[in-house]
């Protein structure tokens, strides 16, 4: 007997999909191909993959729902997609605000000055075409040309050869690697390499020259995997409780990095067949969901790498149309939750060779941190589980930086001044507007030392959750909803900034650092790059540290990546960097419990 299906409707996007009965309305948005905000993985107490039923039957509201949702907006037909099961055929309404859209990316960091040195060499051949006289085989051919005794060529890489070599009139250009001929294309076509920064929200993509060092092209996207959840832990569960649930993350991040290089050669004006090499970072978690590698290990105590080792695999193995011999190379990790893009960091930042006394802090769903001192020969670093928060995940009104995204705020005396992305109408808040709000309720006295907000102040309400402040009235935002920040975001913001603030001090006392030698904070990494430090130091997110320069430097990873690509001496460097890194275990420090709570509260205002 044939199981019966119902069809899913989404509007107004037009997108219909049929699926099995008691499929939630989140799985279907799944194999529809359509990325829903869920920053819980689908548990139901994020509240951000709102729909509402325009026809149809959906199972019974859950206590999650009358939770989150009010008696009025459920009986409009506002649904929570993660807990709302189908049991007939339905059509539903996705707001924009519940859908992943497109949002600003950071791309790129600060260039660096390095010799070219890349792995890949590129060799002209003008090599006289087979005849009955000279019957040496294609590959014998390239060899002589290179001037080679013998080289190595894969079966893929051969096939390329014998068609494009008569093509072309044997008049190529070859890419070696070391001894391996991974790609030929056409005479004089430079040989390129594709750098990415694997977030845990966002991708970043450059396309390089390996012969001159140039960025051709860049690019970026969200990371697909966002839709089975907002933060590393949500995905390693949903790995873990799901058979096929590591290929299907494996198989998005890797679809979605084959995209963002079509995008780059169109741009560039290039051909795949160029592009010889690839460097990817990224944290532990997802360069192992990637790689497909086992991530058990990851989700539980003591948070243990599958392997921290610099790992080369094929291109094509990871879905790249690349040449046909292209590696990725994935650069390696300190530990189970300071990864790739960190060592990337320390390398773009040259932390690694140090001069004075600095923190570099890269700031996300997972802070990581490392001080290094002159003449000491090992580096310290340490990870802070700060969550998404600052991503706009379990905040009431947060939002990624898409357009409508508050990310500036001003408080007066007299009113409210507010920037948003693209000068939109504002629906949300994205990490820096929540910054921002927070450290302007705690400069006017309308939050107290310990987070909680003055009632008795005239701009502080009783919400349906408790005391809110109102940034935004219904009639003047762009999703006729009001942006409110709510005592819930208060202390969600106070969990995030107590776990960094932690980290730092906690490494500082285990590395016998005073404040007041510290002399450099190098802030990284996307969000790092639009918050406000005046704001961060307000709010005691960051410390005030008497003597530093603090210094935004935008995503260091993937200026890390690119030199990687165009030096094996920072390939060498990282691999040295590695074994030079104390890697200290915050939650294992005496003092770090009582760090952390000191960490939530704000400074006084005369600080």
């Amino acid at each position: 007997m044939t199981t019966p299906t119902y069809q899913v409707d989404f509007e107004p996007i037009g997108k219909r999909v049929d699926v099995l009965p008691d499929t939630t309305l989140l799985e279907a948005a799944q194999q529809a191909g359509l990325a829903l905000a869920s920053a819980c993985g689908g548990v139901g107490n994020c509240g951000q993959c709102r729909v509402t039923t325009l026809q149809g039957e959906l199972s019974p509201p859950t206590l999650d729902e009358e939770f989150i949702l009010t008696e009025l907006e459920l009986q409009s037909g506002e649904r929570l997609a993660c807990s709302a099961a189908v049991c007939s055929d339905v059509k539903v309404h996705i707001p924009k605000s519940s859908l992943i859209t497109e949002q600003r990316l950071q791309l790129g960091g600060e260039a660096v000055a390095l010799t070219i040195d890349p792995l890949i060499t590129a060799f002209q051949i003008d090599a006289p075409p087979p005849t009955i006289h000279d019957p040496r085989s294609d590959v014998q051919r390239i060899a002589a040309g290179l001037g080679a005794v013998d080289i190595q060529a894969e079966p893929a890489v051969v096939r390329q050869l014998t068609a494009l070599a008569r093509q072309e009139d044997w008049q190529l250009t070859a890419y070696l690697r070391h001894s391996e001929l991974v790609g030929v294309a056409p005479a004089e076509a430079a040989p390129l390499g594709m750098a990415v920064d694997l977030g845990t929200t966002k991708v970043a993509a450059s396309l390089i020259d390996l012969t001159t060092g140039a960025e051709l092209a860049v690019t970026g996207a969200l990371n697909p995997q966002i839709g089975y959840g907002e933060d590393v832990i949500s995905r390693l569960t949903y790995a873990r409780r799901h058979v096929d649930g590591a290929r299907t993350l494996a198989q998005k991040i890797q679809t979605t990095l084959d995209e963002l290089l079509g995008q780059l050669v169109t741009e560039a004006g290039v051909c795949r067949a160029q592009v010889a090499d690839v460097c990817i970072v990224g944290n532990t978690a997802m360069t192992h969901l990637l790689l497909e590698l086992p991530v058990q290990q990851l989700a539980v105590a003591p948070y243990v790498a599958a392997s921290n080792a610099p790992i080369d695999v094929k291109a094509r193995a990871l879905g790249l149309t690349a040449a046909p011999g292209a590696y990725v190379h994935v650069l390696p990790g300190i530990g189970g939750f300071v990864g790739a893009d960190h060592v990337a960091m320390i390398l773009a930042s040259g932390l690694d060779r140090p001069d004075r006394v600095a923190l570099g802090v890269d700031i996300g769903t997972n802070t990581e941190i490392v001080l290094v001192k002159p003449g000491e020969a090992l580096l310290t670093a340490a990870s802070c589980a700060s969550g998404p928060a600052f991503e706009g995940a379990h905040i009431s009104d947060g939002m990624r930086a898409a357009a409508g995204a508050i990310e500036a705020v001003s408080l007066t005396d007299i009113g409210l001044s507010l920037k948003t992305v693209g000068d939109a109408p504002a629906v949300g808040l994205c990490g820096s507007g929540i910054i921002d709000s927070v450290a302007e309720l705690r400069r006017w006295g309308l939050v107290n030392a310990r987070g909680r907000f003055d009632r008795s102040h005239s701009r502080v309400r009783q919400g349906r959750h408790g005391s809110e402040f109102v940034l935004v009235p219904a009639e003047q935002s762009g999703s006729g909803r009001e942006v409110v920040i709510t005592q819930n975001d208060v202390n969600e913001i106070q969990l995030a900034k107590g776990a960094i603030r932690a980290g730092l001090e906690v490494l500082m006392e285990a590395t016998n650092t005073p404040p007041e030698t510290v002399e450099e904070v190098i802030i990284a990494g996307a969000f790092g790059s639009f918050i406000k430090v005046p704001s961060a130091l307000d709010m005691g997110l960051l410390p005030n540290l008497p003597h530093a320069h603090y210094r935004q430097v935008g995503n260091a990873a993937i200026e890390g990546a690119r030199l990687a690509l165009l030096s094996r001496q920072t390939r060498i460097r990282a691999r040295n960097l590695v074994n030079q890194t104390h890697y200290l275990e915050l939650t294992t420090y005496p003092k770090f419990n009582r760090r952390f709570a000191l960490g939530m509260l704000f400074p006084e205002l005369n600080e």
